[in-house]
């Protein structure tokens, strides 16, 4: 059998050029329900972690499948877990925070501080004094730069022909990790 000059130059060519490439890894986005997104490579996704290895990192990392919207992933697939934390409202706007009393909604958020507050002295009744003392949690949170406030004691005061108040506490959350030093990872 007989191979010409240019047969042989493609065999070559095919036999080789896979050596020759450079191979370029297709890399996943993530897209986290505060609307940031994380380029990186989805090693597993289990029932409550996703574990990924960023773009330059050497070690794996963990993300909670409750800070994730969805996974585009490079080959094209689409996978939605959560919806965004905030579609029509602005991060910064206070009615953006919300308040929960279930320890498992902020797992794996990073603590931004405590937080307090209570009502004012005009509400009339004690629906409008816990709502006064729930916007005014909210703002304080959000000054913070806080998406969460899990809620550690709720308690109402006043009775009949008394003005009713309302106290909250709390500890603030957020997505993204704490900007000041005494802020720490939960």
């Amino acid at each position: 059998m007989k191979i010409t000059g240019m047969r042989y130059i493609a065999l070559l060519l095919i036999t080789f050029l896979p050596i020759f490439s450079i191979a370029q890894e297709a890399l996943d986005t993530i897209i986290l329900v505060s609307n940031r997104k994380l380029i990186c490579n989805v090693k597993s996704v289990s029932s409550s972690k996703v574990t990924v290895l960023k773009k330059g990192a050497t070690a794996p990392e963990e993300l909670s499948r409750k800070q994730i919207h969805k996974i585009l992933y490079a080959n094209g697939r689409v996978e939605k877990f959560n919806d965004l934390a905030f579609k029509m409202i602005d991060e910064t706007n206070f009615q953006s925070v919300v308040i929960t009393t279930n320890p498992a909604d902020v797992d794996g958020l990073y603590i931004y501080g405590k937080v307090e507050s209570v009502s004012g002295k005009n509400s009339k009744n004690a629906k409008s004094a816990e709502k006064n003392a729930r916007i005014r949690l909210q703002r304080k949170a959000a000054a913070l730069g806080a998406n969460y406030v899990l809620v550690t004691k709720s308690e109402s005061r006043g009775g009949y022909r008394e003005v009713p108040t309302h106290y909250y506490e709390g500890v603030a959350y957020g997505f993204e990790p704490p900007k000041n030093e005494n802020q720490t990872p939960h």
